[in-house]
């Protein structure tokens, strides 16, 4: 299985930039334009800095930011606004975050793993990728020879082994814990020991490795890897940085780990067509009519959801509870069948719009905004999708299977700037 190593890290420095909180942001994607500017006053430190550039108006290309971010992340290092650890180290996150009116907690697990073509089953993607959206991070990666931000990935851990070894870590004060105005607290703890090494070394090797969120950023790490290879043969030795990329390993089993519904939404699709898809999804899911504001909509998906198939459709006339017929599924579906969103697109829209399906589809997290906004006829219409269940997802891409995009939110996004693992030399 993948190769799960340690790593020497680097690492603010917390005389110099203060507030630990006030320097980590959300992972690139996640952030607009209002954002990065907020993130940038708040500390003069973000990390935002060289996530997008630094002193670049918002429209500067993106090789052209990341030039002048390069810049940035030499001085900050030379000025020891980063430091890097003296011995390779893996890092504990213990993650708090609010929701639904109690505190949740994850512990994820900062490690260098090696890169590995997906053929080999060692690391196993969940959705497809956009070419603009890799190259991006691939700019990023040849300006600053880092990873700024993990990749979120999950394994599983049914036995709870990696948490029996993470609780003596803990025991000890963390390297820091800061919480931010959100109220999502984080902490951070080095692990040094040689003999925990080991172990967790050994634990992942039996194990393959779930991509969660940064599907783009890993592609864009196994480019500038084979790009690496392709200048000298030396290039390939398996303990030269470029070889890895950072990721932060969550298990299965941890009860902090969140995942929430995906929403879709449908607009400008013609009228004929419209009619069309409306039949088709008469033909599939047996509707029942709904009331109710947003929040007692998604409820009652979320609710309904756990032992049935089915997602809710809006539009100006009202809401429908969608339950997909057992009879309407056909064996060629095969263990899809499992994901609504794949049914609504391959088998409802995509049918109808073929090769411009993305040009009427778009997908939200918000679900008032997207209720309101195809009761008001904003939108033709939204279609609410409960949390993807985990053992479905374990499943279908256990099985080499990849599920429609924007099918997770593994929620909340991990924070980036914790460790900054640079790319240069030996791990």
């Amino acid at each position: 299985m993948a190769a799960v190593s340690p790593f020497r890290g680097w690492r603010f420095n917390p005389e110099t930039v203060g507030d630990m909180a006030s320097v980590l942001c959300p992972p690139y994607d996640m952030i607009d334009e209002e954002t990065q500017e907020a993130l940038k006053r708040q500390n003069q430190y973000n990390v935002i800095h060289l996530e997008a550039g630094e002193g670049l108006d918002w429209n500067t290309s993106a090789k052209e930011q990341y030039a002048a971010a390069s810049d940035l992340f030499d001085q900050w290092r030379q000025n020891e606004v980063l430091r890097q650890d003296a011995e390779p180290c893996y890092y504990l996150m213990r993650h708090s975050f609010p929701m639904g009116g109690k505190t949740m907690t994850r512990l994820g697990l900062i490690a260098s793993v090696g890169l590995e073509d997906y053929a080999t089953r060692q690391v196993l993607p969940h959705e497809f990728t956009q070419a603009p959206a890799i190259q991006d991070r691939v700019w990023l990666m040849e300006s600053l020879s880092a990873n700024i931000s993990p990749i979120m990935s999950i394994f599983r851990d049914a036995e709870g082994e990696l948490n029996k070894l993470f609780q003596p870590v803990m025991a000890s004060g963390p390297e820091f814990d800061a919480t931010d105005d959100s109220g999502s607290a984080t902490a951070l703890w080095r692990i040094s020991d040689g003999a925990i090494h080991s172990q967790i070394g050994e634990f992942f090797a039996s194990r393959p490795i779930y991509l969660a969120d940064g599907h783009h950023r890993y592609e864009a790490a196994r480019q500038y890897q084979l790009d690496r290879h392709a200048e000298s043969e030396e290039a390939k030795a398996p303990k030269l940085a470029h070889n890895h990329v950072m990721m932060t390993l969550i298990a299965f089993d941890d009860p902090g780990l969140v995942v929430l519904g995906y929403h879709r939404t449908l607009n400008g699709v013609p009228a004929d067509k419209l009619g069309r898809i409306k039949a088709k999804l008469n033909e599939l899911f047996e509707s029942q009519p709904l009331s109710g504001n947003s929040d007692a909509l998604i409820q009652q998906v979320d609710e309904q959801g756990v032992n049935q198939q089915l997602l809710a459709s809006v539009d100006s006339d009202g809401a429908n509870m969608l339950v997909l017929k057992q009879s309407a599924i056909e064996p060629s579906w095969g263990s899809l069948s499992a994901s609504e969103a794949w049914v609504l697109e391959e088998q409802v829209l995509r049918p109808e719009l073929g090769d411009a399906t993305l040009d009427y589809l778009d997908f939200m997290h918000d679900h008032e905004e997207a209720v309101e906004q195809a009761k008001n006829g904003e939108l033709q219409m939204t279609f609410l999708l409960k949390p993807f269940p985990l053992d479905a997802f374990e499943s279908i891409v256990g099985g080499g299977q990849r599920l429609p995009r924007k099918s997770t939110f593994f929620f909340p996004k991990l924070p980036t700037g914790l460790v900054i693992n640079r790319l240069e030399g030996e791990l």
